[in-house]
């Protein structure tokens, strides 16, 4: 028996659980214990040019989310008046009551995945803590023998800190699209229910005429 996936109808963001959480902050942990440790005075410049690639890697993507959930949450604010205004084509006292019916249902399913894609994106934008190497990082690192290791290293470290913002934007930006992705099919399907409606009525219509017992009358004579 088929079981009934509600992430394919409603999709969420599983929070991690206590023991995930303990283990990627163990993983981030023993990476910067690996940065530290490590000895990058050989090469400093070559990693100080890896670790400034990968720190605008990491800010794009962050901007990049930021730039895509400002896009979303503009078109959701400029829907949601034009939603509002279809609701009396929707129902009123000359329309068929079981088509009525069921374009509201599909048109409030459609509007719920429009606010929840809206919420999605108003998560993305919300104020997160970003980690950057400032002016003590770079006082701090021209204080030692190997100024631009140090550097790189402390970029790197950055880097690393902004793995959990970074990833829960991104997934919360996936989550918005996932909700508009959906909303347009169900709008679909409303504007092919409105469409396909009179036709399907009248095609039952014909049907269950034809299915009906044909009524035979007794002929009558008249005499005159």
């Amino acid at each position: 028996m088929a079981r009934f996936d509600r992430q394919l109808f409603w999709p969420t963001l599983v929070p991690p659980t206590p023991e995930q959480v303990a283990a990627n902050d163990q993983m981030r942990a023993g990476w910067k214990a690996s940065v530290n440790d490590g000895n990058w005075g050989l090469q400093s410049e070559i990693a100080l040019e890896e670790a400034r690639r990968m720190y605008d890697a990491e800010q794009e993507r962050r901007k990049g989310a930021d730039t895509k959930a400002g896009v979303y949450l503009a078109a959701v604010t400029a829907l949601i008046p034009v939603l509002v205004s279809l609701l009396p084509t929707l129902w009123s006292d000359k329309s068929n009551k079981a088509l009525g019916a069921l374009s509201l249902a599909v048109f409030a399913l459609a509007v719920a995945y429009v606010l929840r894609a809206g919420y999605s994106a108003f998560c993305v934008l919300r104020v997160s803590n970003a980690h950057m190497v400032g002016a003590g990082d770079i006082s701090r690192c021209w204080s030692t023998q190997q100024p631009a290791a140090s550097l790189a290293k402390s970029i790197a470290i950055k880097v690393i800190e902004n793995y959990p913002g970074n990833n829960a934007k991104v997934s919360y930006i996936k989550l918005a699209h996932d909700y508009l992705l959906r909303a347009f099919f169900v709008f679909t399907v409303l504007l092919a229910v409105q469409a396909l409606w009179p036709c399907a009525t009248w095609v039952v219509e014909e049907i269950f005429k034809l299915m009906a017992p044909e009524v035979r009358r007794p002929l009558m004579m008249c005499f005159s």
